[in-house]
């Protein structure tokens, strides 16, 4: 394991690039000395099983016959989120089971003050309260695909037991980039009883999903989980995909005060690319083009291949004082080849595949995270003191490639196109190197100043540094030239401060102001580099729980950023400056009677860029941020009857709007507003549930997203699934 923390080579001639093998061997050595401390059982709060869609019960670990909070990924420390200063919001399984959602997209449409992007076919990017800066993590480890390139594929969720968001500012607890929130992907966990569960769809566009997952005790100290899911889909408009995802999670408890967590996971996916539809001036489509035409080349292709290791020791030293280290490690391996811009002729009559593009991105971050948390006290105040050091180490390459072949920027007529118009392929002529470390050494202290009155202070350091670089290589990808090394070194402090007043035992009040950073990652094609992104947010809200019936949530907030990049077509840069988000939230979470779910919300989200300071005029200034509507509203229904003749039946509905959206910084093209309903029914007798859900009942013609500003991607027309599962 030492050796990957050493001097690595690239391959070249003369370039070796230092990861700085001091500060990692102290991490990974750390790991092996905190074999031989001590861990005690603690009490934990078990999860509320009637608060479904609630972000409480984080990332747990099962430890003995209950479920544990041993390490939690949003908060981090084992407090009720009614004690936290912070606006969060959650996707279980459950709910993700009755809409019938297969990917993170999907799951994300119940969730306020999240905008979810699926572009290029397969790419998954979300606006969160009005800007794009987000970090994705995964059982609480940093996705860094989305930082770089502000999109990623993610596999189907045959694995996924929920889905966490934190909203705002967060990089005083998980780094750079996290503006407008972060969204944690939890997986399925071992259990200490055998479950075991299956199931089968079918659907619309010839899709067809298989899950099937297991898990339980092998002994008294070793449990287990195993999950599989696949599906496989023509598509509407023709852009199908096929995932394949495999994951395994082994919990290994050798005495009371030592856990180990390991998980495996596996998936190899490929969709086909979808650029959308060129459209006029005005958001017009064109006359006689039919949106439900795909124009990319039946040889597109984006396949993902990845493969993620997480290793995670908890040691409990006393009932005060614990110690934990996750290890992880993924490579990632998106190909991508696809006719990316669509252009009209002056005609109108035909559309150019005017930009071919091809990468193969090669990602392989080595992540630690080294925590120590405890619970002391001071005078008549509760503490819980978190204190850390992460570090990444990152290893990502891009080949690019020369396009050729008869079929390269073909022409094809608006009205019945022939999509295959000859052959094309292409060779790799160069690779842009990114090899990145990232320091932080974080601390948070969670005060109990009364009953009432509770108080949060995290700070946080962060040390990144980045090389990069572009290199001509042949078609066996060996180096033929070098080209310059651009290096950025950035530091910055982000911290996060607030208070928690509960007049009553239901109501919380509380206000709070985080700060976060994004080092600019980006070099022009001059070798030109970027100020960081900075900005902060200031947040009121409440929380209101009524027994375990009734909760909702109610947030105000005003965000800034500075020093914003846009990227433009040709790989073009532009510095547009400053933006601003303020908006309001509301969430309501009900079980108001046996088999009755209810999730709604309401987003008001006013983001807009800023004039530049000084005599500099910002042409965007005035205008809305892109891709961040003024108003969202998401409603999910469900019912199942607890008893008489029809006990087992099910009734689902679901209301999703979406407000008009801009596509870039201009504001000359935009998504118009639209309203998609959705519908489920189902039955359930005993371990088998059946059921049909038909997604956008109405048949809505809508655009969902939008690439390039004005190449709009229709959204899905009417469309059913029915699924058939076994529990054991």
């Amino acid at each position: 394991m030492l050796q990957n923390c050493g001097p690595r080579t690239d391959g070249r001639s003369n370039r070796t690039i230092q990861l700085k093998i001091g500060v990692c061997t102290a991490v990974f050595g750390g790991l092996i000395v905190l074999t031989s401390a001590g861990y005690a059982q603690q009490n934990t709060v078990k999860p509320d099983p009637d608060k479904d869609g609630e972000a409480r019960d984080l990332s747990e670990v099962i430890i003995s016959e209950e479920r544990r909070k041993s390490f939690s990924a949003i908060n981090k420390i084992d407090v009720p989120i009614r004690d936290m200063p912070v606006s969060t919001s959650g996707v279980s399984v459950k709910t993700i089971e009755q809409r019938g959602a297969d990917d993170l997209g999907e799951a994300m449409k119940n969730t306020t003050g999240v905008r979810a992007n699926n572009t290029y076919g397969g790419f998954q990017h979300f606006t969160i309260r009005g800007f794009s800066n987000f970090v994705l993590l995964t059982d609480g480890v940093r996705d860094e695909r989305h930082n770089i390139s502000t999109s990623a594929p993610s596999t189907n969720l045959a694995n996924v037991e929920s889905i966490e968001i934190l909203k705002g500012p967060a990089s005083a607890l998980f780094g750079h980039s996290a503006l407008g929130g972060i969204i944690n992907i939890v997986r399925k966990k071992p259990t200490a009883g055998f479950k075991a569960d299956f199931s089968t769809t079918y659907g619309s566009f010839n899709t067809k999903r298989m899950r099937a997952g297991a898990g339980g005790a092998i002994n008294d100290k070793l449990r287990y989980r195993v999950d599989f899911g696949m599906s496989d889909t023509e598509g509407y408009r023709h852009s199908g995909s096929n995932t394949n995802n495999g994951y395994l999670a082994l919990e290994y408890t050798p005495t009371e005060k030592d856990l180990f967590y390991l998980t495996i996971g596996a998936n190899k996916d490929i969709y086909d690319t979808d650029t959308g539809i060129p459209m006029l001036e005005g958001s017009k489509v064109v006359p006689g083009l039919n949106v439900n035409t795909r124009y990319n080349d039946p040889q597109d292709f984006l396949k993902n291949t990845r493969y993620d290791f997480q290793l995670k020791y908890v040691r409990q030293i006393n009932s005060k004082l614990k110690l934990s280290n996750q290890l992880s490690y993924y490579d990632d391996n998106i190909n991508y080849f696809s006719a990316e811009e669509l252009t009209l002729n002056p005609t109108l009559d035909s559309i150019t595949r005017s930009y071919p593009f091809y990468f193969n991105h090669l990602t392989k971050p080595l992540q630690n995270q080294l925590e120590l948390t405890f619970d002391f006290n001071t005078g008549g105040i509760e503490h819980k003191l978190l204190a850390g050091y992460s570090l990444s180490l990152m290893d990502r390459r891009t080949y690019n490639g020369d396009v050729f072949g008869p079929g390269q920027f073909a022409t094809i007529p608006v009205k019945d196109p022939v999509a295959n118009q000859g052959y094309v392929d292409f060779v790799t002529t160069n690779y842009r190197a990114t090899m990145e470390n990232v320091h932080g050494i974080y601390v948070q202290d969670w005060l109990k100043i009364s009953e009432k009155l509770k108080a949060l202070a995290g700070l946080r350091y962060d040390i990144f540094r980045g090389t990069y670089f572009s290199d001509q290589v042949n078609g066996d990808r060996e180096v033929t030239a070098e080209g310059p090394e651009s290096k950025v070194a950035k530091s910055a402090l982000t911290y996060r401060l607030g208070l928690v007043y509960q007049p009553t035992e239901t109501l919380s009040v509380y206000g709070s102001y985080a700060t976060y950073f994004k080092p600019s990652r980006r070099v022009a094609a001059n070798g030109e580099t970027f100020e960081p992104e900075d900005g902060y947010q200031a947040e009121i809200g409440s929380r209101l729980e009524i027994s375990r019936k009734w909760s909702g949530n109610l947030s105000i907030y005003y965000m800034r950023k500075n020093n914003q990049l846009e990227s433009l077509p040709g790989g073009v840069l532009k510095p547009i400056g400053s933006a601003e988000s303020k908006g309001l939230e509301v969430e309501i979470h009900g079980n108001p009677s046996p088999g009755l779910d209810i999730n709604a919300g309401y987003t008001l989200a006013k983001a807009k860029y800023l004039p530049h300071d000084g005599s500099e005029v910002n042409p965007a200034a005035g205008n809305k941020t892109a891709f961040a509507p003024e108003n969202m509203v998401n409603v999910w229904l469900n019912y199942e009857v607890q008893q008489s003749i029809l006990k087992g039946f099910s009734v689902g509905a679901g209301v999703n709007y979406m407000d008009e959206t801009f596509t870039n910084s201009a504001n000359i093209y935009a998504l118009p507003a639209y309203t998609v309903v959705d519908a489920a029914v189902g039955y359930r007798v005993g371990r088998t549930a059946l059921r049909l859900n038909v997604n956008n009942l109405f048949n809505e013609k809508y655009f969902a997203n939008a690439i390039f500003a004005n190449q709009f991607s229709p959204g899905a027309t009417r469309n059913f699934l029915v699924s058939l599962k076994y529990n054991i």
